[in-house]
Protein backbone atom coordinates (compact mmCIF):
# COMPACT_ATOMS: atom_id res chain seq x y z
CA UNK A 1 0.00 0.00 0.00
CA UNK A 2 1.36 3.37 -0.97
CA UNK A 3 1.23 6.23 1.55
CA UNK A 4 0.79 9.77 0.36
CA UNK A 5 3.63 12.06 1.21
CA UNK A 6 2.40 15.09 3.16
CA UNK A 7 4.84 17.83 2.31
CA UNK A 8 3.23 20.37 4.70
CA UNK A 9 3.51 17.96 7.61
CA UNK A 10 7.10 17.21 6.67
CA UNK A 11 7.96 20.92 6.61
CA UNK A 12 6.16 21.57 9.89
CA UNK A 13 8.03 18.73 11.60
CA UNK A 14 11.31 19.92 10.10
CA UNK A 15 10.65 23.44 11.36
CA UNK A 16 9.83 22.17 14.87
CA UNK A 17 13.02 20.10 14.96
CA UNK A 18 15.07 23.04 13.73
CA UNK A 19 13.56 25.35 16.37
CA UNK A 20 14.16 22.75 19.07
CA UNK A 21 17.77 22.26 17.98
CA UNK A 22 18.26 26.04 17.84
CA UNK A 23 16.88 26.47 21.37
CA UNK A 24 19.17 23.70 22.63
CA UNK A 25 22.17 25.32 20.94
CA UNK A 26 21.27 28.73 22.37
CA UNK A 27 21.00 27.27 25.88
CA UNK A 28 24.38 25.54 25.55
CA UNK A 29 26.01 28.76 24.34
CA UNK A 30 24.49 30.69 27.25
CA UNK A 31 25.79 28.14 29.77
CA UNK A 32 29.23 28.18 28.16
CA UNK A 33 29.29 31.99 28.29
CA UNK A 34 28.24 32.03 31.95
CA UNK A 35 30.91 29.53 32.95
CA UNK A 36 33.58 31.26 30.87
CA UNK A 37 32.67 34.67 32.29
CA UNK A 38 32.72 33.27 35.81
CA UNK A 39 36.17 31.74 35.30
CA UNK A 40 37.53 35.05 34.01
CA UNK A 41 36.00 37.03 36.87
CA UNK A 42 37.22 34.56 39.49
CA UNK A 43 40.72 34.58 38.01
CA UNK A 44 41.12 38.27 37.12
CA UNK A 45 38.47 40.13 39.07
CA UNK A 46 36.83 43.18 37.59
CA UNK A 47 38.55 46.52 37.11
CA UNK A 48 36.87 49.39 38.93
CA UNK A 49 38.81 51.80 36.71
CA UNK A 50 37.44 50.12 33.62
CA UNK A 51 33.91 50.21 35.05
CA UNK A 52 34.17 53.94 35.72
CA UNK A 53 35.03 54.51 32.06
CA UNK A 54 32.21 52.43 30.56
CA UNK A 55 29.15 54.21 29.22
CA UNK A 56 26.08 53.85 31.40
CA UNK A 57 24.32 51.68 28.81
CA UNK A 58 27.17 49.15 28.93
CA UNK A 59 27.14 49.19 32.72
CA UNK A 60 23.40 48.47 32.64
CA UNK A 61 23.97 45.57 30.24
CA UNK A 62 26.79 44.22 32.39
CA UNK A 63 24.64 44.53 35.50
CA UNK A 64 21.89 42.52 33.80
CA UNK A 65 24.39 39.89 32.67
CA UNK A 66 25.66 39.49 36.23
CA UNK A 67 22.08 39.24 37.50
CA UNK A 68 21.46 36.38 35.09
CA UNK A 69 24.70 34.69 36.14
CA UNK A 70 23.76 34.91 39.82
CA UNK A 71 20.32 33.48 39.06
CA UNK A 72 21.93 30.62 37.13
CA UNK A 73 24.28 29.73 39.97
CA UNK A 74 21.49 30.03 42.54
CA UNK A 75 19.46 27.52 40.53
CA UNK A 76 22.43 25.15 40.70
CA UNK A 77 22.95 25.94 44.40
CA UNK A 78 26.53 27.03 43.68
CA UNK A 79 26.49 29.78 46.26
CA UNK A 80 30.26 30.31 46.34
CA UNK A 81 30.09 31.32 42.69
CA UNK A 82 27.13 33.59 43.49
CA UNK A 83 29.28 35.37 46.07
CA UNK A 84 32.08 35.97 43.56
CA UNK A 85 29.67 37.37 40.99
CA UNK A 86 27.77 39.41 43.57
CA UNK A 87 30.99 41.06 44.72
CA UNK A 88 31.75 42.08 41.12
CA UNK A 89 28.13 43.14 40.56
CA UNK A 90 28.34 45.45 43.57
CA UNK A 91 31.23 47.26 41.86
CA UNK A 92 28.99 47.75 38.82
CA UNK A 93 26.20 49.14 41.01
CA UNK A 94 28.66 51.60 42.57
CA UNK A 95 29.87 52.68 39.12
CA UNK A 96 26.24 53.19 38.06
CA UNK A 97 25.58 55.32 41.15
CA UNK A 98 28.60 57.44 40.34
CA UNK A 99 27.38 57.93 36.75
CA UNK A 100 23.94 58.99 37.99
CA UNK A 101 25.42 61.55 40.37
CA UNK A 102 27.36 63.25 37.60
Amino acid sequence: MEEDFDFDEFMENSQRKFESDLATYKERMMLLAIESNYDNIAKNGISEWHLRHLPQSELNDLNETFRMMIEHFQDLEEYEKCAVILSAKNKIVEALKTKQNI
